[in-house]
């Protein structure tokens, strides 16, 4: 039975690497797939692993040595800034405020490296490449900074990589959460060039995604990092935005995606249509049997999910 792979890419998050970022939205989704029916109850993790599997793109360490000095550097030079009130700016916010710039903007920096930029694009690719070929369903869903990354990775690869272009190989799905694309479509350097199409024709899609497949760009009108695409890149892409609520601050609505039924509920519909779309061969599927169903062997769980 062909399966869903799910690949998660996080945003700027200092203690990423210390903590598994997409633990809660990976079990909401489970739950809502057994709502769904596709994961019957009860189903063990090894079970459950022959429907659908988690992935994770960890690119924190990447540049983090760079980041280390830039705040060690920040640390020893606290006095030219603060002097005899430093320890009220504390109080009042400052320092902190400070050491998140430095946090957010250098993890956008390194991005920006071209050379980093290479070595981070290339973590996705690895976990996206044991499924070209296959019949597995494979989608992204990125936060934040994790946004760009997975946008710019897939219309890269799309485009340029032969192991991607000899096999047509797309992803199913594209979710971005609280992402800030629209902001980096700013760079003079991106070769993404945005517009209309010339009177009287039609656009021109870019395929990011398999033609029955959706991107869909969540955000919250608190997020101020989120910003709506579809407008945007109407010309280009298809996609459709969602909102969603996730929180009533500013900070809480960005991080939040990760812990929203809304967000858990519009992914895991499209996984089950994937699911369906993948194993149907044009026949019924042989539904989970009953103990009334004596002297018939039981089937498998692959084999009672859905009826086509």
């Amino acid at each position: 039975m062909n399966k869903i792979r799910i690949i998660f890419v996080h945003g700027i998050a200092p203690t990423v690497i210390n903590w598994d970022f997409a633990e809660r939205l990976s079990a909401l989704i489970l739950g809502k797939l057994r709502d769904y029916s596709v994961i019957p109850p009860g189903a063990s993790p090894e079970e459950i692993s022959e429907i659908i599997t988690f992935e994770r793109v960890n690119y924190s360490k990447i540049g983090d040595d760079a980041q280390l000095r830039l705040m060690s550097a920040y640390e020893q030079e606290t006095d030219k800034l603060y002097n005899f009130s430093y320890k009220l700016s504390r109080f009042a916010g400052l320092d902190k405020i400070r050491r998140q710039i430095i946090t957010s903007v250098s993890d956008v920096m390194v991005y920006k490296s071209k050379f980093w930029r290479n070595e981070i694009q290339q973590l996705v690719v690895d976990k996206i490449d044991p499924y070209i070929g296959t019949n597995d369903s494979v989608s992204v869903i990125a936060h934040s900074l994790g946004s760009v990354i997975s946008f710019d990775t897939i219309l890269e690869n799309v485009n340029n990589n032969p192991k991607w272009r000899d096999s047509g190989f797309r992803p199913n799905n594209l979710f971005t959460m609280g992402s800030p694309i629209a902001l980096f479509t700013l760079d003079l350097d991106r070769e993404l060039e945005l517009g209309p199409a010339q009177e009287g024709q039609e656009p021109h899609h870019i395929k990011m995604v398999r033609d029955e497949g959706v991107w869909y760009n969540f955000l919250d009108a608190q997020d101020l990092i989120a910003y709506p695409l579809e407008i945007l890149f109407k010309d280009k892409f298809v996609l459709e935005d969602i909102v969603v609520q996730t929180g009533t601050n500013p900070r809480k609505a960005h991080d939040s995606y990760w812990e929203n039924d809304e967000v858990s509920d519009f992914i895991a519909g499209r996984l089950k249509l994937d699911l369906q779309r993948i194993n149907s061969s044009g026949e019924a599927v042989v539904t989970q049997s009953t103990p009334d169903d004596e002297g018939t062997d039981e089937p498998s769980i692959l084999e009672s999910i859905f009826n086509t």
